[in-house]
């Protein structure tokens, strides 16, 4: 799990560096980025600026799973009366 969090901590570091380079430059961006989790292979190309940025949130929310996953996730319940 902890390899699937680094992996994708990866991916979002290269798409922002990309992102930075990107703003720099005017010039317009075709670019590859691919994973492999020992399950499946992801391969992406991305020829805008938006879709990088789309694609940092989706990896994002990605990590929030598998982070939540790892950790496990709790709740409270309380009363009303132990908010008082």
């Amino acid at each position: 799990m902890l390899e699937k969090i680094n992996a994708i901590d990866l991916l979002i570091n290269k798409m922002i560096a990309k992102i930075g380079e990107t703003l720099d430059s005017e010039t317009l961006i075709v670019d590859e980025y691919w994973m492999n989790d020992g399950q499946m292979n992801v391969k992406t190309s991305y020829k805008s600026l938006e879709d990088i940025e789309m694609s940092v949130f989706r990896l994002e929310r990605m990590k929030r799973l598998y982070v939540n996953r790892y950790n496990g996730r709790g709740f409270v319940l309380r009363d009303v009366r132990g908010l008082r």
